[in-house]
């Protein structure tokens, strides 16, 4: 089923597949952070049902892969699901909400929605059964495509609180903000421009957004793709909700993903070493955007918060497997800095590495590995799902989802490297 090369997923192994009754999409596939760590995985089909993933022990003290359909309500016959988002409301239990939105073709008129799920009364272990059943629907006067979420800052009483909030694009060339109002139980639409003003008026429909927080929770960074092509970056005053600085510039074929990330993974030390942080200041920090285009190749723009969109760089051959449908962010290697994967409809996932020049501090993006599936690469996530502190490769593609992860071996070395670095670290804080 799949031929791999060397590079850097060369070491990444199969631990699961399942199959899909029905295809999905680009939008199709989430994943549920519990408090815990130990990750769990929402699959879409467009024909109405989702799936669950995780994994659990059994008596004998092994992991199980558990696969489950959950009966979400208020999804009719004949409903195509679009898109799916989730995100947890607590940072000590698992209080989760899901968005699902969903359209309904008829001869007369297409309905569309946004059901929001979740339990108003939180409790400590999650059911995702119990979710299901509790849903507020949002009838949309749109067609949905990317459904996201992300938070804003509110001053209330003199404090300031996150409060997180959907966003979703929309085949009206808008982006509709939605709010919960905890007091009455429902989520209501609110106007974009008073907390994303860099997000009003694209100039047609938003493939794909992502917003990135500075550490000092005082700007944030957004960038957007669209179907035309353009592509917007802007630096936003997240207080006082002004635009700072923007740029754009537009390609010559829809824009599929856009993502915001640091090269290096920000692994945080342990407390009791106070190790000082090499960065003090948000402007230090070097924040990279990866537009990926269908009929183009795929570009870095690199230190975003630096030099806007001057410092360039084409990823090599990105555009030789068909369109690119999908990426995402991920230390492949384990070596604390990230690479970028590309998923194609050609059947790759191609995995670029920035590699510095030995001779100066330049560098250039290489495309170090690449990997063959048998059908077209809808979705890629990076997160540990078996709960041991390691991330694994969640891969969806047009027949079902693929569970991957690095190699036991590999695993095992680099734990021993960084304990004996920790060691060495503590012995020479002692002497």
């Amino acid at each position: 089923m799949m031929a791999i090369s060397k590079g850097a997923m060369e070491n990444v192994i199969d631990a699961h597949y399942f199959v899909l009754p029905s295809q999905g999409n680009v939008y199709s596939l989430t994943k549920l952070c519990m408090s815990n760590g130990a990750n769990k995985i929402l699959a879409a089909s467009l024909r109405r049902k989702v799936f669950s993933f995780e994994y659990s022990g059994d008596s004998d003290g092994f992991l199980k892969p558990t696969v489950k359909e959950v009966l979400f309500t208020y999804i009719p016959n004949g409903t195509e699901i679009i898109s799916i988002d989730a995100f947890n409301r607590s940072q000590s239990s698992d209080d989760f909400v899901i968005g699902i939105t969903i359209i309904k073709p008829s001869e007369h008129n297409t309905e569309t929605y946004l059901n929001i799920y979740s339990e108003w009364e939180p409790s400590s272990e999650i059911n995702l059964d119990s979710v299901a059943q509790s849903c507020l629907m949002i009838e949309l006067d749109f067609i949905p495509y990317q459904l996201y979420h992300t938070e804003i800052y509110t001053d209330a009483e003199g404090e300031s609180n996150k409060e997180v909030v959907w966003l979703l694009s929309g085949s009206d060339q808008k982006i509709h903000m939605f709010r919960e109002d905890r007091a009455n139980h429902c989520y209501s639409e609110v106007d974009v421009a008073d907390h994303f003003p860099e997000l009003v008026e694209p100039p047609s429909i938003i493939l794909w957004m992502d917003i990135y927080h500075c550490k000092t929770e005082t700007r944030h960074v957004s960038a957007f793709g669209c179907e035309c092509g353009y592509v917007k970056l802007a630096v936003v005053d997240a207080r006082k909700k002004v635009v700072l600085s923007c740029w754009s510039v537009r390609f010559g074929g829809p824009v599929s993903t856009v993502r915001l990330f640091t090269e290096e993974s920000n692994l945080k030390p342990p407390d009791f070493l106070n190790t000082p942080q090499q960065e003090t200041e948000e402007e230090e920090m070097a924040v990279h955007l990866l537009v990926s285009n269908t009929l183009q190749p795929s570009v870095v723009y690199m230190n975003v918060l630096q030099r806007d969109l001057s410092d360039c760089f084409t990823l090599p051959d990105s555009d030789h497997y068909d369109a690119v449908l999908c990426s995402t962010i991920a230390d492949v290697d384990m070596d604390g800095k990230h690479e970028i994967l590309l998923g194609t409809y050609g059947q790759e996932i191609l995995t670029y590495k920035y590699q510095e020049c030995c001779t100066d501090k330049s560098g250039t993006w290489s495309l170090v590995s690449q990997r063959s599936f048998a059908n077209p690469i809808h979705s890629i996530l990076y997160l540990d799902v078996t709960g041991d502190g390691v991330k694994e490769f969640v891969i969806l593609t047009l027949r079902g989802v693929h569970v991957m992860q690095h190699d036991p071996k590999d695993v095992s070395e680099v734990f021993n490297r960084r304990y004996k670095q920790l060691m060495d670290l503590l012995a020479s804080k002692m002497s």
